[in-house]
């Protein structure tokens, strides 16, 4: 029995990682983040709103960055992978996924979190609104 037990626990904790986790969020450009994050650390720190705002990705972007804002993951900013990249700018290409009146895109995500909320592998990208 207690075999059986702890058999059951580490199939659990080994099959975790593999539930897809739902977050909502905003899409940035990447390369506008990185540009406008290491601007604000050497003159004192903007809000991450702003950064969002300013770097709403567009039908020009190819690398795409994923502020999370729902609970579990608030406050992650994660690179997409190679496919969240492909779905990203296929959307906005088609116009299924565009900037509210504030200039900010929000989005949802399904996928895994990986590393320390470096990036998202993503499976499934659409409109938050």
């Amino acid at each position: 029995m207690k075999l059986f037990a702890t058999l059951g626990l580490a199939v659990g904790i080994v099959g975790a990682p593999c539930f897809a986790a739902h977050l909502t969020g905003r899409l940035m450009d990447a390369s506008c983040y990185h540009e406008k994050k290491l601007a604000t650390q050497n003159e004192g720190h903007k809000t991450y709103d702003s950064i969002t705002r300013d770097c709403a990705a567009t039908a020009k972007t190819s690398e795409f960055m994923f502020r999370a804002t729902d609970h579990e993951h608030e406050g992650l900013t994660m690179k997409l992978d190679s496919n969240g990249n492909s779905l990203a700018a296929q959307a906005l290409k088609a116009g299924n996924i565009k900037a509210d009146k504030d200039g900010d895109i929000h989005v949802r995500a399904e996928g895994k979190v990986l590393g320390a909320g470096e990036m998202l592998q993503t499976e499934k990208l659409e409109s938050d609104k």
